[in-house]
């Protein structure tokens, strides 16, 4: 009886999970955020450019910034599900298997995210400074 509403309460996490993620997804290509941002652009007269970046340099700091802006809250959330798969594990040597290497993995991400930050800053700065 407790494995079937262990396994029925992890389900339910899922699918909220899956919820949220395509609520959030949806919310970011509406259309009235999608007009609110090429609002600027009048497509009678001239191409617009969907990107929104003028240079290169814009671009590689719109990229960075954007994927900054959706890894670290994805990386807490996967540090609050290890969290929690640590306290479901009560002792099974499986499943604290399973939360140590979620926690372990969740810990590289956070680190390549930010390395890859830090690295596109980096980049920005040393091509601002050559020219």
């Amino acid at each position: 009886m407790y494995l079937f509403f262990l396994s029925h309460y992890n389900n339910i996490l899922w699918k909220t999970f899956l919820f949220i993620s395509a609520f959030f997804f949806n919310l970011a290509i509406h259309p009235s955020f999608i007009n609110t941002v090429a609002a600027a652009c009048d497509p009678a007269t001239q191409i617009c450019n969907p990107i929104q970046a003028d240079t290169f340099l814009e671009l590689v700091e719109a990229i960075a910034s954007a994927v900054t802006a959706i890894g670290i809250p994805l990386v807490a959330i996967f540090l609050v599900w290890s969290g929690f798969l640590f306290v479901t594990a009560r002792g099974n040597e499986e499943q604290l298997k399973k939360a140590k290497t979620t926690l372990s993995w969740t810990l590289i991400g956070g680190a390549v995210l930010i390395g890859a930050r830090v690295l596109a800053i980096a980049i920005v700065n040393f091509a601002k400074g050559l020219g």
